[in-house]
């Protein structure tokens, strides 16, 4: 559930700059609440993440609070620090055409790794023995 759906009916109507703004606080949302439950699940500190990273506490408080920008590179480079490979999925969904040979796509639901089901996220955090095998400083 979105902090759209929270607090606005289904019928209410939003703007593209709207849609758009709620699209992109979702995908930072859902990233840094992943990698906050990963931490959790790892018994990781955000303070031993800095240390794994050679960044300071307060950059990773910003990055995993969504006032600081991730990048894909600092994205990779934490979940290296985590031993996970990173893998960004974009929700696709087969071209279904129609009589007027337009192409109408939507929102794909599927079912990731841990068994959650719920509407397609963007990112999927992908665990790899390969990856938790390397040495991290």
């Amino acid at each position: 559930m979105s902090a759209k759906d929270m607090f606005y009916s289904k019928s209410k109507d939003f703007s593209n700059a709207d849609d758009k703004a709620y699209a992109r606080e979702d995908l930072v949302f859902n990233v840094t609440e992943d990698l906050l439950l990963m931490l959790e699940d790892l018994s990781l500190s955000k303070a031993e993440l800095a240390r794994r990273l050679g960044k300071s506490k307060s950059y990773v408080t910003q990055i995993l609070s969504g006032s600081r920008n991730m990048t894909l590179g600092s994205f990779s480079d934490i979940c290296f620090a985590l031993g996970f490979k990173p893998e960004i999925k974009l929700p696709v969904e087969p071209a279904k055409i129609s009589q007027n040979g337009w192409v109408k796509s939507g929102k794909q639901t599927f079912t990731n790794k841990n068994q959650r089901k719920g509407n397609a996220q963007n990112v999927y955090l992908a665990y790899d023995a390969e990856w938790s095998k390397n040495k991290v400083a």
